[in-house]
């Protein structure tokens, strides 16, 4: 399996290092992985592991969908990231699941509304999130997984672990998503 990731928070935070445990922990498990970051300091970050591919960096939804190559399946980590993974479904068939950290509900923007509902599977980092998703009342799947946190004390087995849950969202994405592409 080949994922991608798109990254398009332009700040290094807590979240950033997040992004790189989980990176790391799925090579670990040798997965393919294709990197899109608006960061620099993140491309470099996690360009050091031997099955990531890190692409140029990218500003834009649009720049992140034209650079990705051919994916089984994209993992958007932030709302700019879900407005790729939107246009990649549409347009080329291939699942994306979201990371929505935010507790509050998503709005009625209609991009937003679309880029949530379309999504494979929605990842969220606390209760708070998965409960804001589920009064949104999402259809598909409303998945809790922590973030991999910088202060654990059994790093590799948390690492790990919160790997092969992403593994398995994104196996379960790969399995069940069945929209065609649009013709263009």
């Amino acid at each position: 399996m080949r994922v991608g990731h798109i990254n398009l928070a332009t700040s290094m935070n807590g979240n950033g290092e997040h992004f790189i445990r989980l990176v790391e922990a799925l090579e670990r498990q040798k997965v393919d992985q294709h990197v899109l970051v608006a960061n620099q300091a993140l491309a470099g970050r996690v360009a050091v592991y031997d099955n990531v591919a890190v692409g140029p960096v990218v500003r834009s939804p649009v720049m992140a969908y034209c650079l990705m190559p051919e994916v089984d399946v994209v993992h958007a980590h932030d709302g700019s990231g879900g407005r790729a993974g939107l246009l990649m479904t549409l347009t080329r068939s291939t699942p994306y699941v979201l990371t929505r950290r935010s507790a509050k509900p998503s709005g009625k923007n209609p991009v937003t509304r679309s880029m949530i509902r379309r999504a494979a599977s929605i990842i969220c980092p606390t209760d708070d999130a998965a409960q804001a998703m589920l009064a949104d009342s999402i259809a598909g799947p409303v998945d809790i997984i922590r973030d991999i946190s910088h202060e654990s004390l059994e790093s590799d087995v948390t690492d790990n672990r919160i790997a092969a849950e992403h593994l398995r969202i994104y196996r379960r994405a790969l399995d069940t998503w069945r929209v065609p592409a649009l013709l263009i």
